[in-house]
């Protein structure tokens, strides 16, 4: 990967496609991910439908070792060095994001930095993973070239509904920002076995699902071994995985690698770190810590 991506990378807020399974791979992961969802999953919102729903779509990499090695795929891990400018990776987190067919869900216009107070914030991103198509039809993430050079912008909370589910809820609090850089809005279409990076601080969202498939991705936030707390000392010791190099720091707690699937070792890893997560976002709210405090009426 030469050095001109990482400067394309570093410009536009974010680069795809990254090409890094084979076809045989991202069958493998797909059908993996389906197996989750038939062990797991519940009604979705149609009939014969099932989705994850809860904490159990947070992690993933946790409770699966199949889902440990998709996100520590050498082929993924070199390219987030190439973009973070490290040899040491961690994963903060992992979630699911999964778009029914036919629905109306979308996500508002933010940035990943709303949701973490860490830095700095150039050593940190998020890659989404396509485990099904994804395109402009089916609600496939949307970027704004160069957001990403507009700092650390105010956002704002509106309430959490079944259209409108961010997990906070956090949106940017100027929206008159995407107006007026609607002439670099990007659609990040991928296929199967594909993947996009951006930075903690590209403006994206997404549509709804208009087509008749499923919309599926995992985002694995990827951080340098140098990223620290920005309020410190931090309100909880948070629980991270190492993805590459080694960690040396005091600010994190390495957690551990699943040996399974899905059985009581690994529930307990992923209760352990959830545990610490909810703890983290409800003592950051209480001490005034989260981009807003206020919900949208």
């Amino acid at each position: 990967m030469h050095d001109d991506i990482r400067e394309k990378f570093l410009r536009d807020g974010f680069l795809f496609p990254v090409k890094f399974l084979t076809t045989e791979e991202s069958r493998f992961f797909t059908a993996k991910y389906k197996e989750y969802v038939d062990l797991y999953g519940s009604g979705g919102t149609k009939k014969g439908s099932r989705r994850i729903r809860g904490n159990k779509i947070f992690r993933l990499h946790l409770v699966a070792r199949w889902a440990a090695q998709l996100v520590r795929h050498p082929l993924l891990i070199a390219a987030v060095k190439k973009m973070l400018d490290t040899e040491n990776v961690l994963i903060w987190s992992s979630d699911i994001t999964c778009k029914p067919s036919s629905s109306t869900e979308c996500f508002g216009w933010h940035q990943d930095e709303a949701y973490a107070w860490l830095g700095p914030h150039n050593k940190l991103l998020t890659a989404w993973i396509a485990l099904t198509d994804s395109n402009s039809t089916n609600g496939c993430v949307r970027f704004i070239r160069g957001s990403n050079s507009l700092g650390q912008l105010p956002h704002r909370s509106q309430v959490k509904t079944p259209n409108e589910n961010l997990v906070l809820g956090q949106i940017i609090a100027d929206q008159q920002i995407v107006q007026r850089m609607e002439d670099n809005i990007v659609d990040c279409e991928l296929q199967a076995g594909e993947a996009s990076l951006h930075a903690w601080r590209t403006i994206h969202s997404s549509k709804p699902n208009s087509s008749d498939q499923d919309r599926v991705g995992l985002a694995v936030r990827y951080m340098a071994g140098e990223v620290e707390p920005v309020f410190q000392p931090a309100v909880v010791k948070e629980l991270v995985t190492l993805a590459a190099g080694q960690y040396n720091g005091q600010f994190f707690e390495i957690e551990g690698i699943p040996e399974g699937e899905y059985g009581k070792e690994e529930w307990a890893l992923h209760k352990k770190s959830m545990d610490r997560e909810w703890e983290r976002r409800k003592k950051s709210k209480e001490q005034g810590l989260l981009p807003s405090q206020q919900y949208q009426k």
